[in-house]
């Protein structure tokens, strides 16, 4: 990482020197990019969420002299902020499925919009299949089959005075 330790770099960084910011970025930049690649099969994705965090790197550049594994911080940073976009890209295309699903089945997504949808769709799926047995249950049980949490509270509660009686 050229003549800097990352320590003295860091500090530098939190004192506002933009040279040692842009050493950073370049030595770090492509590997993010590469591991972001990896989780949203987008180039631009990819780019775009290195460059949201190096810019929230600069923001709070004070705060760098107190990091001690500054490799492990970024990526936790990266590995977060993709978890925030997918989450709410997620969201979006739930609220739009939504909207349009009382619109004429003619309305079709672009080219585009059918791929991020896809991304979504596969995140979510991922997500899912990690959650416990019974968190999937419950989430199955409000997504796929509309109940409210009330409702899925009182399936259970019967389901268990089933069980004892």
């Amino acid at each position: 990482m050229t003549p800097y330790n990352e320590k003295e770099l860091l500090l530098l960084i939190s004192e506002g020197d933009s040279d040692a910011f842009r050493t950073l970025f370049l030595h770090y930049g492509p590997m993010l990019k590469s591991y972001l690649l990896k989780l949203s099969r987008s180039n631009e994705t990819a780019q775009d969420l290195v460059q949201d965090v190096f810019l929230e790197i600069w923001k709070n550049r004070e705060r760098l002299r107190d990091i001690e594994h500054f490799k492990s911080y970024l990526f936790q940073s990266v590995h977060n902020r993709a978890h925030n976009s997918f989450e709410r890209q997620a969201k979006e295309t739930l609220i739009l499925q939504e909207l349009f699903k009382d619109k004429s089945p003619a309305i079709e997504f672009e080219a585009e919009d059918q791929i991020t949808a896809k991304e979504v769709s596969k995140f979510i799926q991922k997500t899912v299949d990690k959650l416990t047995p019974q968190q999937r249950k419950i989430f199955l049980l409000s997504r796929h089959e509309g109940l409210s949490h009330q409702k899925i509270a009182e399936q259970s509660f019967v389901r268990r005075l089933t069980i004892f009686t």
